[in-house]
């Protein structure tokens, strides 16, 4: 038997192009619209909201403040019923509220290893009291980074097992500016006991 023969393999049919090129440039360019949309949208939707002049924030646990004229609610900085964080010229200034049965120093000490735990803030001073317009009575720290110069002032009410923080930082360049604003923000928190 000579070798001369070939097996045949059967012939494939020829391969016609794919005519899908339009959908799949029509697939793109919706695609494209809508991340483009969503980019712009969420590049001008600010996470602020305007507050009307003497407007008070309830933060919880019958913990009020009023924030200064021209700032804005920051809805990223703020948790219903424990922190409300307003905004402005460069600054922010936060108050939280939450259940605490220690003392004013463990308190204290607490906030200072908050404040310094990526060590590029540090304190500036040991704390000194404080006494406000409305009442509360706590130790007031005093802090600096690199872009950043600020305040926090922590309050513990012993009876009723509650702790009070706020903060003030600032931008470097603004932190003067924003001082007396931020001095009245804190002077206007009250501690009316009311809670749920």
């Amino acid at each position: 038997m000579s070798s001369t023969e070939t097996t045949g393999l059967p012939e494939l049919p020829r391969r016609e192009p794919y005519r899908t090129w339009w959908g799949s440039l029509i697939v793109v360019a919706v695609i494209v619209l809508l991340v483009g949309a969503l980019v712009v949208v969420d590049d001008n939707t600010s996470g602020a909201e305007v507050i009307e002049p003497g407007t008070t924030i309830e933060v919880g646990e019958g913990v009020t403040f009023v924030p200064a004229d021209g700032w804005s609610l920051i809805r990223e900085g703020t948790t219903p019923g424990s922190r409300s964080q307003v905004a402005g010229d460069g600054a922010t200034f936060a108050v939280a509220v939450s259940e605490w049965k220690g003392t004013t120093a463990e308190e204290v000490e607490r906030t200072r290893r908050s404040i310094t735990a990526d060590g590029s803030i540090r304190l500036t001073g040991d704390g000194s009291s404080f006494h406000t317009d409305g009442g509360l009575t706590g130790v007031a720290l005093a802090y600096v980074g690199p872009h950043l110069q600020g305040r926090a002032w922590v309050v513990v009410d012993e009876q009723s097992d509650l702790s009070v923080l706020a903060y003030g930082p600032s931008a470097v360049e603004t932190y003067q500016r924003t001082a007396g604003q931020v001095d009245e923000m804190l002077d206007s928190i009250r501690m009316t006991g009311a809670r749920p």
